[in-house]
């Protein structure tokens, strides 16, 4: 019975670790968006010619709210809970795509990459079966 009950807690547990993990990615980007050092950056940047990637910021503020609404799915009965599942997923894979496949693909090494891109997939497939198990 004590197994039983276990095996219950586990999509939760996974789904509120997946949650703030997204929460804190979302919010250590948006703080270092602001950082002096990206400023300077982003300053240097506009300076020779070049355009300012706010698309970064845009990411982390929507991890950001993925964790918040995972962690609300996790604490509160929504009907949505399916679809909020399923968004946080896409957006996931989406994010991944862009960060990982847009540009320098396979860069520097592929083991390299393959070790950056790693943890990545593994908070994806966190959010896959915490969406399955509780759908």
């Amino acid at each position: 019975m004590a197994k039983k009950a276990a095996s219950r807690s586990v999509p939760y547990f996974l789904q509120g670790s997946t949650a703030a993990a997204l929460f804190l990615f979302g919010l250590v980007g948006i703080v270092n968006y602001n950082s002096d050092l990206a400023r300077l950056g982003r300053s240097l940047t506009q300076a020779f010619g070049g355009h300012n990637d706010v698309l970064g910021l845009i990411i982390s503020i929507l991890t950001l709210i993925a964790g918040v609404l995972l962690a609300l799915d996790l604490f509160f009965k929504v009907s949505a809970s399916g679809v909020i599942g399923l968004g946080v997923f896409i957006f996931w894979a989406l994010r991944i795509l862009y960060v990982y496949f847009r540009k320098d693909v396979f860069e520097p090494d592929f083991l390299v990459w393959l070790q950056v891109i790693s943890p990545d997939i593994v908070i994806l497939a966190a959010i896959w079966m915490a969406y399955r198990a509780r759908a």
